[in-house]
Formats: structure tokens, C-alpha cells, sequence
């Protein structure tokens, strides 16, 4: 029996709304795309900016000294 810990009632929850964050950024895309201005390339540019905090913040969890890494089968 696998045990849930603290880190899967979160994860399970990220993966549904990133799965429904690329359906709703691809129809602002396509959306953007069909009818460019200037409102909705900046609307744009935002998504891009948030997309890439949360993209480093991602990355330096990743990047965590080597104690904090859990040790890989070899």
C-alpha cells in the first residue's frame, strides 16, 4: 500500500489546473492570433511573464544542494 503524503494532494491538484491553464492559454492564443491588437499582445506578454516566475521558481527547487536531492538508483 502506497502511502499519500503532503506533496501528492498538491501535485494532483497542479496537474489538473495546468492541464485546464494550456487549454485556456491555447484558445487566448488562437484568439490573439486570429484578431491581433495591441490589448491582447500585451495580455500576451503577461501570461509569458508569469509563465516564466513560476517557470524559475520551478528551477531553483530543482536546483537544490546535493542533500537536499534524494539519491538516485544506480
Amino acid at each position: 500500500m502506497t502511502r499519500a503524503t503532503s506533496f501528492d494532494g498538491p501535485l494532483d491538484s497542479i496537474s489538473a489546473n495546468l492541464t485546464q491553464l494550456r487549454g485556456d492559454i491555447g484558445v487566448l492564443v488562437e484568439t490573439a492570433t486570429r484578431h491581433p491588437t495591441a490589448q491582447r499582445h500585451a495580455v500576451l506578454v503577461d501570461v509569458h511573464h508569469q509563465l516564466r516566475l513560476l517557470g524559475q521558481r520551478v528551477n531553483a527547487a530543482l536546483g537544490a544542494p546535493d542533500e537536499d536531492r534524494p539519491k538516485e538508483a544506480t
